[in-house]
Parts: C-alpha cells; sequence; structure tokens
C-alpha cells in the first residue's frame, strides 16, 4: 500500500506541481520511506521538478536497494551509467553476478541472457534451467526459443498455457520451438569466475555486409541471439502506445501523421543489464561510444502500418531541432534490431537508393544520418514499408554526436 506521502506527491505531479512532489517525496525519504526515496530517485534522474542530479539519485538508490527490488534494477543501471562518477559497466557486472552466485532468480535469469548475448549457451542453460524450473516465465521461454524444452520438462505445459492466456505474440512461435524437444543437460557447476571474465569482454557482432555505402548503411545478421531479442520484445509489451510526436506548436504530444505503429522507449528505471548490454552493442554496430545513446525503443507494426519516408537527424534550421541540439547534440547515426521480421512487407528502405533491409529476427543495420565533416545527409531518407501479414518488432537506437 502506497503511503500518504506518496500519494500526496503523485496527486502533486499530476497536477503539474512537480517541484512541490519532490519535496515532498524528499521529507518522506528522510523518514524511511523507502517508496518514496525510490520515486524521489526517479525524479531526480529525469529532472522532475528540479534539476537533473545523477549523483543524488545513485547515491539514494544505493540506500534502498536491499529493500525494493526495482531500486536494485535501477541502482545496477545508474552503476553501469557511472552515475557516481566512479563506476561503470564492469561495476554493475560484478554487483549482478554476486547476487547471482547468491541465488538471486532475477540475478541469475539476467546473467543467462547476457551469457546468451556472448555466445555461453553452456553458461545460460546451467542458469536458466533451475529458475525456469521455479516458474520464471522469461527463463522458460528462452529455453522454449533454444528448443531446449525437451526430456519432460515439467515446467513446459504450465509456460505454454500462461503465453497462450495473455495472448502473447509469440506464443504459438515459442511452442513450436519447444516442439525441438531437445533436453537440458543435467545440473552442471557454474565457473562464476570465468564466466564473469566473458560477460565483462564485449560480445562478438557477426561480420557486417555493406548496403548502401553513401551513408554507411551496414548490415549485421545474427547480431543479436532471437532469445535475448524476446526479452527485449516481451518487456516493452505492456508500455506499448500508439506513436506520438510533440506538435511544436502546442508542445503538447500527438500522433505522429508519419508513423503507423505502436511504440515505447525503455526509461532507465526499465532497463535491466540486458536492454543496457543490447544498447551498447547497438552503439558498436554504428561504431559509436555508449556514452552517446540515447534510449532503445521498441517498435511494433502490425498489418497495415507503416512508417512514412523520414529522417532522423534534427534540422538545424528547424526551432526544435536547433534547440535540441544545443541540449543534446545531434542524431548522427541510427542502429535497428529485428526483434521480429514480418512475414509480409515490412522493410526498411532506403529511399534514395531503392535499397531494402528485411532481416529476420536477431539481424541488425546501422546508418549514418550525417556525413563526416557533421553536415546533416538528406541521403539518408527512410522508410519503413507496410507490413502486409504479420507483424513486425523492431529495437531502434538513436546515438548522439556527444
Amino acid at each position: 500500500m502506497r503511503s500518504p506521502a506518496l500519494q500526496q506527491a503523485e496527486a502533486a505531479f499530476q497536477s503539474g506541481r512537480a517541484g512541490e512532489a519532490r519535496n515532498i517525496l524528499r521529507e518522506a525519504a528522510s523518514t524511511g520511506d523507502a517508496a518514496a526515496a525510490y520515486s524521489l530517485a526517479v525524479a531526480l534522474a529525469y529532472g522532475q521538478g528540479g534539476e537533473i542530479d545523477l549523483p543524488a539519485s545513485a547515491s539514494l538508490l544505493a540506500e534502498i536497494r536491499d529493500r525494493l527490488p526495482a531500486a536494485r534494477m535501477f541502482h545496477r543501471f545508474a552503476l553501469a551509467q557511472g552515475w557516481d562518477g566512479i563506476s561503470g559497466w564492469e561495476a554493475a557486472l560484478a554487483d549482478l553476478m554476486n547476487a547471482a552466485r547468491a541465488g538471486d532468480p532475477t540475478a541469475q535469469r539476467e546473467a543467462g541472457l547476457l551469457a546468451l548475448l556472448c555466445r555461453r549457451e553452456d553458461a545460460a542453460l546451467a542458469l536458466l534451467g533451475p529458475i525456469a524450473a521455479k516458474g520464471d516465465m522469461p527463463a522458460a521461454m528462452a529455453l522454449m526459443r533454444l528448443g531446449r524444452a525437451g526430456g519432460g520438462q515439467p515446467w513446459l505445459t504450465s509456460a505454454t498455457a500462461k503465453l497462450k492466456r495473455a495472448r502473447h505474440p509469440l506464443a504459438e512461435e515459442l511452442a513450436a520451438c519447444a516442439e525441438a524437444e531437445k533436453p537440458l543437460p543435467g545440473p552442471a557447476m557454474i565457473d562464476w569466475d570465468a564466466l564473469a571474465i566473458d560477460l565483462t569482454e564485449e560480445p562478438p557482432l557477426p561480420g557486417a555486409r555493406t548496403l548502401v555505402e553513401e551513408i554507411s548503411a551496414m548490415a549485421f545478421p545474427g547480431a543479436l541471439p532471437p532469445a535475448v531479442g524476446d526479452h527485449v520484445l516481451t518487456s516493452g509489451l505492456k508500455a506499448l502506445q500508439p506513436s506520438t510526436i510533440v506538435d511544436e506548436t502546442t508542445g503538447q504530444r500527438t500522433r505522429d501523421p508519419h508513423r503507423q505503429s505502436l511504440s515505447m522507449t525503455f526509461a532507465p528505471h526499465l532497463q535491466d543489464l540486458v536492454h543496457v548490454a543490447v544498447e551498447r552493442l547497438m552503439a558498436r554496430m554504428a561504431d559509436c561510444p555508449a556514452s552517446h545513446t540515447e534510449r532503445l525503443n521498441l517498435l511494433f507494426y502490425r498489418p497495415g502500418e507503416q512508417y512514412r519516408p523520414h529522417v532522423d537527424y534534427f534540422a538545424p534550421d528547424d526551432g526544435g531541432g536547433a534547440r535540441e541540439i544545443e541540449r543534446a547534440g545531434q542524431r548522427v547515426a541510427t542502429s535497428l534490431i529485428c526483434l521480429h521480421a514480418a512475414t509480409g512487407g515490412g522493410a526498411t528502405r532506403f529511399v534514395r537508393f531503392a535499397t531494402d533491409w528485411n532481416g529476420a529476427s536477431g539481424d541488425g543495420l546501422s546508418f549514418r544520418n550525417v556525413r563526416p565533416n557533421g553536415d546533416i545527409e538528406p541521403l539518408s531518407l527512410h522508410q519503413g514499408e507496410k507490413v502486409t501479414n504479420g507483424w513486425k518488432a523492431l529495437a531502434s537506437l538513436w546515438i548522439r554526436d556527444r
């Protein structure tokens, strides 16, 4: 049950009194209200009701992480991003591995998916198998995707039924994968130290294929293991909303006239280390620093939906674009990973070159939005063609110049 202070703060936020809400949360947090402290950490991270203060947010999360699972996940994100000024990806991974070794099933699931990303399927199976047997649905889904539900796994019937009841878009596909009936290996000892070393190294990127040389459009077949892509997709499904833009005149969000799709953004407090690792991988696809990325987006296209021709850069001669460039830099590159391919239509087309990319699940694409001298590149005009059959899901990441 939410405390009275938390309810008051939420009411203040909803009525536009964000500064007052932050003060209410700060006072409640000082009395030991962990939920209020978590909400204050979110407000500090996003600049709600005042200036952004990432070190203060990280400090609050460190204080309450043992009391709230959500704070623990958010704190790991803060560690990975170095909000405290001293940590980074290695520190976040070390924290995760310590929790996984101690038996935390959430940490074991994340470590198992990261092991898949690093092509350590043996370690992934050893981590995911036991928690799937205890009812962990993301772990069960990963094993189903891998075809490792054979050998009479008792959790398979339950997991399949839950996916169908939830009307998960992958329900039938994962059930079909599970029919491969490859048994899980028996209980295995995990070499935690060796696995920790493997996870600190960057996952391998497949050989790239040039699609359009003029804009450095490169295709990366098999960039992301499909089981990891399923995790990204599933973790964002409930937050999908019709795609919107900010109206320059009113400042209000309105339906995007160019894009017919559902979309969501993985805000920092919604990300686990798997999301962070995917962002890092997509930055490498574009040959850009991971510190320059925006947050990961999920795009979902149903039959008849499309994204009309557009560019991803900010126009310097546009008021809104100029302000955004000044605030956080130009969008110099875009990276995409296909999480699910449509069975008809849905290609990404580079309009000026009549070149299509129609990746399968796990395939990646990256291209530049600006020229080497920093000028905008109109040749990067592209579109998402109409889905004619099935559905398409993409992970999308924009990368800035700073």
